[in-house]
């Protein structure tokens, strides 16, 4: 039996739910655990009403509104789609060099979080991309050099506050550098804190948020517990804390990720919790969900320096929360004043033409188009299924010519191709030896125009080529009028190693 009241300890809960409405499920976990915080994934998400219904539901049968979370990073990363403005990714962003065009594109999309019930965008992410061949990050950064990200960062976390919306920087201490995917494995970076404090702790130094998001990563170079960063003491508060000086509230990412899976869910709640994470979060499963409740209730009511920690917790939260219900007040349900073409006007700008050597637009001629299968890379873009681009098919229909999908194991004849003017729209090619090579002797034969629609790294390979960043419908859109000469590619590379990729 707890001797701390149970409905406190939810409060530093943050859990998702199934449905797109108030099921007797969801009821069941609710009043079980009575969490602080709510979590929406694009599985509890239709549309606008339905969402701001699913919200005053579930506050009305709770007797209080939790906070309402949310993925909203723009890009790859976001759950609310369909009747929501939906920003490019953040690369994207940094692509335009237009900090104040990002800050206005983000207040109007927080505005209307903001008038479905939604408090927190637990975004941006202000990771610092060093490795092209980062599994889970790439694009979701605005670049590789702290500088710029810092800039972007700050642009999107001003437009957030301006609508009331609050922000979440992560990924604590930096996935910049990764190889391996946290949602998998757990990711070892070998950095020294001289190498971390400059770069990737560099955003977390200069960006103002009151949420810090840890991820499971490890640094065996600056760690002697063996733990992820998400479970370490001497990152969360020898590093937030004591280093930083970060006073705000620190939410843990998913305790159910594979980063941690080597340890008990049980260890892991009360790990996360005793290392300086004040929310602690399980996404999925309600029987999980309510095993890590069970036992952290177990375990603060048991232990007095585990209750004190958990006082210190609870008043960053209160004081986290009263933060979010001012703001609410301030911005009512139907205030959304700034124009939508915002947005479209940020994707214009973003469009970046990587290399240009023998090729100007409008385009006169195209003879094949060829199109590689999206492949999803980590399970945060959810929701994400193989499709042919709409440009594609639009500009077979505008040049009468044919359209061939391709991948690692079905690569047209180069021979047939050769002299021919093709133009090749890439995933992530760069990732796979075999696409990388077969793009490269492309180059060589025809005359390609290649298009990246993930991370812009492949337009470093060919002499023509366009970075988009993304690969949205409205995306997509303006690039045809970049490339039927109705509007001006604008956007810079935001990478500070603008070279070719090391073989």
């Amino acid at each position: 039996m707890c001797a701390v009241n149970r409905r406190d300890i939810g409060k530093l809960f943050m859990i998702g739910i199934y449905d797109t409405e108030l099921s007797e499920e969801t009821k069941e976990i609710l009043s079980l655990i009575n969490p602080g915080f709510l979590i929406l994934f694009s599985r509890n998400v239709v549309g606008p009403d339905q969402v701001r219904r699913l919200i005053n539901d579930v506050s009305n049968f709770l007797g209080y509104k939790p906070i309402i979370s949310v993925d909203q990073e723009g890009g790859n990363v976001v759950r609310l789609k369909d009747g929501f403005t939906i920003m490019p990714s953040p690369m994207a962003c940094a692509a335009t060099d237009d900090p104040d065009l990002v800050r206005r594109a983000v207040k109007v999309t927080s505005l209307e979080m903001k008038a479905v019930g939604i408090d927190w965008n637990l975004a941006p992410v202000v990771d610092v991309n060093m490795n092209p061949l980062n599994p889970v990050i790439g694009i979701r950064s605005y670049g590789d050099e702290p500088g710029r990200v810092v800039q972007f960062a700050n642009s999107f976390v001003s437009g957030s506050h301006e609508a009331g919306i609050a922000t979440c920087l992560k990924h604590f201490p930096g996935l910049g550098s990764v190889s391996v995917d946290p949602h998998f494995d757990l990711p070892v970076i070998d950095k020294s804190i001289e190498e971390l404090y400059e770069i990737d702790l560099f955003p977390f130094k200069n960006v103002k948020s009151y949420a810090w998001m840890p991820s499971h990563v490890y640094f065996p170079r600056i760690q002697k517990d063996g733990l992820p960063a998400s479970l370490s003491r001497f990152i969360l508060k020898g590093i937030a804390r004591d280093m930083l000086g970060f006073d705000g509230i620190i939410v843990a990412d998913d305790l159910l990720m594979g980063g941690v899976s080597k340890f008990t869910l049980e260890k892991r709640v009360i790990d996360a919790f005793d290392a300086g994470n004040d929310v602690l979060t399980i996404c999925h499963e309600t029987n999980l969900q309510l095993k890590a409740f069970e036992a952290f209730c177990d375990y603060v009511g048991n232990s007095e320096d585990a209750q004190k920690n958990f006082s210190l917790a609870l008043e960053r939260i209160d004081r986290f929360s009263k933060m979010v219900k001012v703001s609410s007040e301030r911005f009512p349900e139907d205030k959304i004043e700034e124009d939508e073409r915002v947005v479209e006007e940020l994707i214009r700008k973003s469009i970046t033409v990587v290399n240009a050597n023998d090729y100007t637009f409008p385009i006169e001629r195209v003879d094949i188009i060829l199109s590689m299968l999206n492949v999803p890379n980590t399970p945060v873009t959810e929701g994400q299924t193989f499709f042919v681009p709409n440009i594609a098919k639009e500009m077979c229909k505008i040049f009468n010519c044919e359209l061939l999908m391709i991948s690692e194991e079905n690569l047209p004849d180069l021979g047939e191709l050769r002299q021919k003017n093709v133009v090749l729209f890439t995933y992530d090619a760069y990732r796979n030896p075999t696409l990388k090579a077969f793009l490269k002797e492309l180059d060589v034969s025809s005359k390609l125009l290649l298009i990246a629609l993930k991370n812009p790294y492949d337009a470093l390979y060919v002499k023509n080529s366009i970075a988009l960043y993304g690969s949205s419908p409205l995306q997509q859109k303006m690039l045809l009028d970049v490339l039927l000469g109705k509007n001006t590619a604008r956007g810079m590379l935001p990478l500070k190693n603008r070279g070719r990729l090391d073989e």
